[in-house]
């Protein structure tokens, strides 16, 4: 008998092992969304769950579309409203419906907005986009009630998509063994969340050919995809149970449609819901909204075009009883919010002293190569051939022979070589040319957020 209950206490201790080594291996595997990818949603996520409780009073859903439309930190600046952004990419309505019931478990929000994009056919699987997309959504939501409702959900739709490969992760990622980097290995890393899930895009689109929307009568409404309408009924129902304000918006968007904007409107008037087009003309004009300044691409707006979109958006809010609150939550994170915008506006400027004034040295590691006494000047060093420099705190560190891999702190490795080479952890930076080639590295972030090259002169030649 002892032999027995020696034996189940081994079986148990064996099977307790393998699930926590199951449980931290899926953590190493799993997919790491951070402050350096284009679209950083572990960092979003991850600042939902720092939130105050009862602390977010306007929830906003929907695409990457909407992620770099509507900035949280923007909106409290302007209209004094307490916001998040909880958008996702390519996010399906089935994602949007439980990422609003896991807000209701810690917020009392006033209102939603929800972005409509993948309410129509967008990708030919039963949630309307990539399984990938429905993963980085999914996999940082805590477990609960609500969680697990959502992957019994996405399984109905896609057998696939099971409950064990949710819950031990390594199931779905163990083939990214080759793909491991430092950000897989620092598990659970803490990131800065105070975009509160914004993201900031810089690029000029450029698109000169965008016609606005000016809604005609005896237009068929575009059909929308049969389960995006039926989760859009269920955020409708959710919403009203819980006393809060609807608000459907399509951002701007090169592929929009008449046809697209009646089915919506449409269904706002059917259920009685505030509907914006931002594609409309007279919206278009009322925000002076520029295409191609403002936006990053055929559908995604960049730091210029999200001001005007999320102050407008703001007075709407406001106009439907959405309260101001002063909240020291947003007030610490303007100056970090500030700075991200300078990062994303730095390859606007044009001469390397306005670039270089634009630069706090205490934030940032510079690292720079060139050639010619012209180009050296422009750092303030003297050098006749070709040079490589790091810049910090205001020092300079030059050096002629190439630069063997350095690390500095824990997880940054750089090299620089005088022939114009940079490479800053496993990225190569090269010059075109002749210049001062500048790889510009946030120290708080830990990546790189600029590479400009200037001329002999100072003008930018890239």
């Amino acid at each position: 008998m002892k032999e027995r209950t020696s034996f189940l206490k081994h079986a148990a201790a064996l099977l307790v092992t393998l699930i926590i080594a199951a449980v931290l291996a899926g953590e190493l595997f799993k997919p790491k969304f951070l402050n350096d990818n284009y679209w950083p949603l572990d960092v979003t996520y991850q600042s939902f769950y720092e939130m105050d409780n009862n602390s977010v009073d306007t929830v906003f859903l929907g695409s990457s579309h909407a992620i770099s439309a509507f900035s949280p930190q923007e909106l409290y600046d302007a209209c004094g409203i307490r916001s998040f952004n909880l958008s996702s990419e390519e996010q399906s309505l089935v994602v949007s419906y439980y990422w609003l019931k896991e807000a209701l478990r810690f917020q009392k929000p006033e209102a939603v907005v929800l972005d409509m994009v993948v309410c129509f056919p967008y990708i030919d699987t039963p949630y309307n986009c990539n399984e990938a997309s429905i993963r980085k959504a999914i996999d940082p939501m805590k477990w609960s009630g609500v969680k697990l409702e959502a992957v019994q959900a996405i399984n109905a739709l896609d057998a696939n998509e099971t409950l064990a490969s949710y819950l031990f992760p390594i199931i779905r990622y163990h083939a990214r063994w080759n793909d491991l980097s430092a950000n897989d290995i620092r598990f659970w890393p803490k990131q800065n969340t105070s975009l509160k899930g914004y993201a900031v895009l810089s690029e000029d689109a450029g698109i000169e050919d965008y016609e606005p929307l000016n809604p005609k009568e005896g237009v068929t409404p575009a059909g929308m995809q049969e389960n995006m309408k039926r989760y859009l009924e269920k955020i409708c129902t959710l919403c009203e149970e819980n006393g809060i304000r609807l608000i459907l918006v399509n951002t701007p968007y090169l592929e929009t449609t008449n046809e697209v904007h009646e089915a919506v409107a449409g269904f706002a008037a059917e259920h009685n819901l505030r509907y914006v087009d931002f594609n409309e003309q007279s919206v278009i004009e009322e925000m002076a909204f520029d295409f191609p300044h403002d936006m990053a691409d055929a559908g995604h707006a960049n730091n210029f075009g999200a001001v005007k979109l999320t102050d407008y958006i703001g007075n709407i809010l406001l106009e439907e009883g959405v309260t101001p609150v002063q909240d020291p939550q947003y007030e610490v994170s303007r100056e970090y919010c500030l700075r991200q915008l300078k990062n994303a506006n730095l390859y606007r400027i044009n001469d390397y002293p306005s670039f270089r004034a634009a630069i706090d040295p205490e934030q940032y590691l510079i690292f720079a190569t060139g050639s010619g006494p012209d180009t050296a000047k422009l750092l303030g060093i003297t050098a006749d051939g070709s040079f490589a420099a790091l810049m910090e705190n205001g020092s300079v560190q030059t050096w002629k022979e190439p630069h063997k891999e350095y690390r500095l702190k824990e997880n940054l490795r750089f090299a620089i070589q005088p022939n114009g080479v940079i490479r800053v952890h496993d990225v190569t930076y090269e010059r075109n040319g002749e210049g001062l080639q500048i790889v510009l590295l946030d120290k708080e972030k830990g990546y790189v957020v600029d590479h400009s090259v200037f001329g002999p002169d100072g003008i930018r030649i890239q």
